[in-house]
């Protein structure tokens, strides 16, 4: 018999790693290294010690799709493994959703995978970010953005300084017979206000001549990296390798750097003013707030906070106006009624006000039903802290589900918000109508089932503070356009090459549009338009440019 002690040291250690091989192959025959079976759950069969690796890979630019693929197939619960998410569980319903959201922050958690990737961007001070204290300071800093004061005061008056020039770009283009790149249009509509409201800042991506849209626009360039860089990174453990031949990477560093570089500056400029005692210029925007609290010292913590507030403010009004008027080209119907009613509410002098969103009934239930087919966040998970059990849903034959710690739960607000078995037969319909009374009055979707607002910590707990001012936004854009323009999907191309494409989700963090929405735009006959020519700049320390420059 061969003695071990006549083997050399290299043999002995391939004779020993064949054998944990084996066992592993032998103790994990169909999930991923360190994950307990599961067999109580449905789901796909993966391959010995690496699970489902290879199938989440194969979908790994479309992994909503995935999600749906696995929902049609093994119904709305199933479980898969792969890294480096270890167990997950699909618990595609309202009432599972719920329970866990209930539980965030005490039984559930972002985990570090997502902690890790959100880090990278939106920031690590930010309330995607952080937990526990840290997200009390987080949410604390941007909750003064999100009042009625707020929006009464300074994101009103961008809507009076800003649809009027969106106004005069869309009578441009119908003068000029051009088309026009809808979904490049709300989006810089969205940036300006975001920057003027917050940052007291005039952009000039956006003017009252149609040609301005041929100018780039490199902060919209910026951020649509980091949103869908950041989505891929989700479900591909292997990003820090592969992106280095992709050259993700360096995109990725780049637009993080132009979007923090432009924050840095402005608030540089804001803080150089008060170190100066410079008072010819008065800012009553959110940042002026912020650098006047002591609390909120810390350079990253503000420089993080309005990334976030960028980022997040600009994608959930861009996307939901894109969406919006994709859906009411195909409704006529809901695009009279939401012009009958702006008509019989316009103030000829300002712009529509905080103070009026409630009697916009139709606006509403148009932003919601806009909302429950396209959400803000599609995608989402949490990390089990703890064993828990998720309640029996027994009017679908569902039973309780055991989630164990470590495992991630993960759910779509996309597709549970089209589920027949959750919003009826006509689930899959943009149909407004559903959010309105016999009255005619909006009538707020309620919980569980409405998800659109589900992506924030703690929804059910505390009231998400971004819902009232994305609707604000949106009823306020479609209230100032829609009663002097008509719009149809455009044959022909706009000036800088781009064709109509029907709409479909892109794979990012949030619900964009891929690629562009070009419209014809008409004039409506009869209308009194009231225009505003670009002369009419807020006063401000400096102005950014289209290429994303300032000067004074």
């Amino acid at each position: 018999m061969l003695a071990f002690n006549s083997i050399d040291l290299p043999t002995l250690a391939a004779i020993c790693l064949c054998i944990s091989a084996f066992l592993l192959y032998v103790a994990y025959p169909d999930r991923l290294v360190a994950t307990n079976p599961r067999e109580d759950l449905p789901g796909p069969k993966g391959v010995p010690l690496f699970g489902n690796l290879f199938q989440a890979l194969a979908w790994r630019g479309r992994m909503l799709q995935w999600l749906k693929h696995l929902q049609d197939r093994y119904g709305p619960l199933c479980t898969f493994t792969f890294p480096p998410w270890g167990r997950g569980i699909l618990i595609n319903r309202p009432e599972w959703l719920l329970h866990v959201k209930q539980g965030d922050n005490q039984i559930y958690s972002r985990g570090l995978v997502a902690i890790e990737i959100f880090t990278e961007f939106p920031g690590g001070r930010t309330t995607v970010a952080t937990e526990g204290a840290e997200w009390c300071l987080a949410r604390k800093a941007i909750f003064p953005l999100f009042t009625s004061k707020s929006f009464t005061i300074h994101v009103s008056l961008a809507m009076n300084e800003i649809i009027p020039v969106a106004r005069s770009l869309l009578l441009s283009a119908s003068k000029k017979g051009v088309p026009v790149d809808w979904n490049e249009l709300t989006g810089r509509i969205a940036t300006a206000i975001f920057m003027r409201s917050s940052l007291d800042i005039c952009i000039t991506v956006l003017d009252g001549d149609v040609s301005c849209l041929e100018n780039p626009d490199a902060l919209s360039d910026a951020l649509k990296i980091l949103n869908e860089t950041s989505s891929r990174r989700l479900f591909n453990p292997f990003w820090r390798i592969t992106e280095l031949f992709t050259g993700e990477n360096v995109r990725f560093r780049q637009s993080r750097s132009y979007v923090r570089t432009l924050v840095e500056t402005i608030v540089h400029s804001r803080r150089a003013d008060l170190t100066c005692g410079k008072t010819d210029v008065v800012h009553t925007d959110f940042l002026s707030g912020l650098l006047e609290n002591p609390a909120y010292d810390d350079p990253i913590v503000i420089r993080d906070t309005l990334v976030a507030m960028l980022f997040g403010g600009r994608e959930n009004t861009q996307n939901a106006l894109s969406w919006a008027l994709h859906a009411l080209m195909g409704a006529p119907e809901w695009m009279r009624r939401l012009r009958e009613e702006a008509a019989s509410m316009r103030q000829r002098s300002t712009e529509m006000q905080y103070n009026d969103l409630a009697t916009y009934h139709v606006h509403l239930a148009v932003f919601y039903e806009t909302v429950r087919l396209w959400p803000g966040l599609p995608k989402n998970a949490r990390l089990a802290l703890c064993d828990d059990v998720l309640p029996a849903v027994p009017e679908r034959n569902l039973p309780a589900v055991k989630v164990e710690k470590g495992d991630y739960v993960f759910w779509s607000d996309y597709h549970m918000m089209r589920s027949e078995d959750i919003w009826g037969p006509t689930a899959g319909d943009f149909d407004p109508g559903r959010h309105l009374n016999e009255e005619g009055h909006f009538v707020k979707p309620t919980l569980p089932d409405f998800v659109g607002f589900g992506a924030g910590p703690r929804l059910w707990q505390v009231k998400h503070p971004a819902a009232p001012l994305v609707t604000y936004e949106f009823v306020a854009c479609l209230a100032g356009i829609l009663p002097y323009f008509d719009f149809a999907p455009s044959m022909r191309t706009t000036a800088d090459g781009k064709e109509y494409q029907k709409p479909k989700l892109a794979e990012a963090y949030t619900a964009p549009l891929e690629g562009p929405l070009v419209v014809d735009v008409h004039v409506l006959e009869g209308v009194d338009l009231p225009v505003a020519g670009c002369e009419g700049r807020p006063s401000t320390a400096m102005f950014c440019t289209a290429d994303g420059m300032f000067h004074a």
